[in-house]
């Protein structure tokens, strides 16, 4: 695909995300591109592949939250389809979007679908991650914690959490704690731990600060 057909899908793209709030902005796809791009040069990838599924990965998230991985395939197929994109490729990168998911029947199964999977859930963890948490702890009137969030006990994940309950913290626990383990690629692994490590530390520090520890 020609550079510029590049930068027109890039500003189409934009256009989709012009009301999104902070959590799923454009900024999240840029910085799940710059991701793909770190990750795939690494790993050998399909860069041309990268590039389409890191820009339409979430597109569909302007139809709601849920599924919206179906809606991203259909809206990234018709866009696509504009330009001169060989079937393959294609073919490849709804792969990656359908599969791209934390909570996903479909599982990666190219190299381009692991890489894009790791980066979007990279982009949930480290300092980014814990702006996130809040940014939808803000959206959705959540309290930033509660002391019962710091207590070791069990967290039901087989339902849907309250979000008017739920806080930054136990999406910390619940889910961030998680993910370095669900990395699929070498570079990805070594990228969650790193992160990982740094959210530990937040969590410890805001807990010793809350009881005036700190």
């Amino acid at each position: 695909m020609k550079t510029g057909d590049h930068m027109k899908i890039e500003e189409e793209v934009k256009e989709y995300f012009r009301d999104s709030k902070p959590t799923h902005d454009f900024s999240h796809v840029e910085r799940v591109y710059a991701l793909c791009m770190r990750i795939g040069k690494k790993e050998n990838a399909d860069l041309e592949v990268l590039r389409l599924a890191a820009l339409l990965h979430d597109i569909g998230r302007i139809k709601g939250d849920e599924d919206h991985e179906i809606y991203s395939v259909e809206i990234a197929e018709e866009i696509m389809n504009k330009y001169n994109i060989d079937e393959k490729t294609k073919e490849n990168v709804i792969h990656c979007i359908k599969s791209h998911r934390y909570r996903n029947n479909t599982k990666p199964e190219t190299l381009e679908a692991k890489i894009l999977y790791d980066a979007d859930k990279l982009d949930a963890i480290g300092a980014i991650g814990i702006c996130r948490a809040y940014s939808f702890g803000g959206e959705n009137g959540q309290k930033l914690y509660r002391m019962e969030d710091f207590l070791d006990k069990g967290i039901d994940l087989t339902r849907k959490l309250d979000h008017k309950r739920h806080t930054p913290v136990i999406e910390y626990k619940a889910k961030l704690s998680k993910l370095k383990d669900k990395m699929l690629t070498e570079e990805g692994r070594r990228i969650a731990e790193k992160r990982h490590k740094f959210m530990e530390r937040f969590f410890q520090r805001l807990e010793r600060e809350i009881k005036g520890e700190e």
